[in-house]
């Protein structure tokens, strides 16, 4: 089995994109949340951040597992090389690494009080929509706009218990701005989610944005998506105010819409789908973003 799982997460989970893009959620949605306490306050990262880090790299891992059970109908009809239909892992597995790897989540995280607590509600939430959705069929996995509905406020969650992490550390208590914070990485996300499945010409029975709203206008709800994830930020950083943490050095959060907008603008020229390039690396570059600014401004790194 340990031979198994170590394929599958090579192909299913691969280190080399998985792992940047988590450690830079865990580390740079926590500068951004070094930016919204303001004052003189200095950002100094801890040991538990690193726990936070490792619990997103392993929570994604188990999403990823529970959303090829889910799919497994699916893949086994339309792509069937895939690691479940094609033997590479069973259902048997998967379950085993979803079970072990909630449980040392949760004694990875014992003992950090309201952490813990926001762990739980998103392990929670996740593994009960998408098992509800493995056992039962419903919601119709072609009902996308529903799929997105339930399954985006699984990365809101793990958003906030970033934030829950960040509090904790830093004895701070919860704001408007670091719930904005928040927002700005479930709109990252959203990007991501309907960037990466927006072609003019999808394959048969292909779940394609595409299909419910166009191929131009789910483009164009991907590029929405990260300029409202823009806009938000530069809310709570203000770089135009001289006396705002921010000042100046928040316009560099500008820098990773550039990804999204040339993915569209190569879109309206002809291409297929969003280049995959330029989607995959999105998130990482935003996080980044976050993560200079907040190194740059008076919620910087002491």
């Amino acid at each position: 089995m340990i031979r198994r799982l170590g394929r599958y997460i090579g192909v299913a989970y691969p280190p080399r994109t998985q792992l940047p893009l988590m450690l830079s959620w865990a580390v740079g949605l926590t500068a951004l949340f070094a930016c919204t306490v303001g004052g003189a306050f200095r950002w100094h990262p801890d040991s538990g951040l690193a726990i936070t880090a490792v619990t997103l790299v392993v929570d994604m891992l188990l999403l990823r597992a529970l959303d090829d059970l889910r799919d497994h109908g699916y893949d086994r009809e339309h792509h069937p090389s895939r690691p479940l239909p094609s033997g590479m892992v069973t259902e048997r597995d998967l379950l085993t690494l979803v079970a072990v790897g909630t449980a040392v989540l949760l004694l990875l995280n014992a003992h950090r009080g309201m952490v813990l607590a926001a762990l739980g509600v998103q392990l929670a939430y996740g593994i009960g929509v998408m098992t509800l959705e493995w056992r039962t069929g419903r919601p119709s996995a072609d009902r996308l706009g529903l799929q997105l509905a339930l399954n985006l406020p699984i990365q809101t969650l793990l958003s906030l218990y970033v934030y829950a992490g960040f509090l904790r550390a830093e004895q701070q208590q919860p704001n408007l701005a670091g719930l904005m914070a928040v927002a700005a990485a479930t709109f990252g996300g959203l990007c991501l989610e309907l960037g990466r499945k927006t072609t003019r010409r999808p394959r048969p029975g292909e779940r394609t944005y595409a299909t419910v709203l166009g191929p131009a206008l789910a483009s164009a709800a991907a590029v929405a998506a990260a300029a409202t994830a823009t806009a938000i930020v530069l809310a709570i950083t203000q770089p135009w105010r001289p006396e705002a943490a921010g000042y100046g050095w928040g316009w560099l959060l500008l820098i990773p819409l550039l990804l999204p907008a040339t993915a569209a603008a190569r879109f309206a020229a002809g291409a297929t789908g969003w280049p995959v390039a330029l989607i995959r690396n999105y998130l990482p570059a935003m996080y980044a973003s976050f993560l200079a600014v907040g190194l740059l401004t008076e919620g910087g790194l002491q």
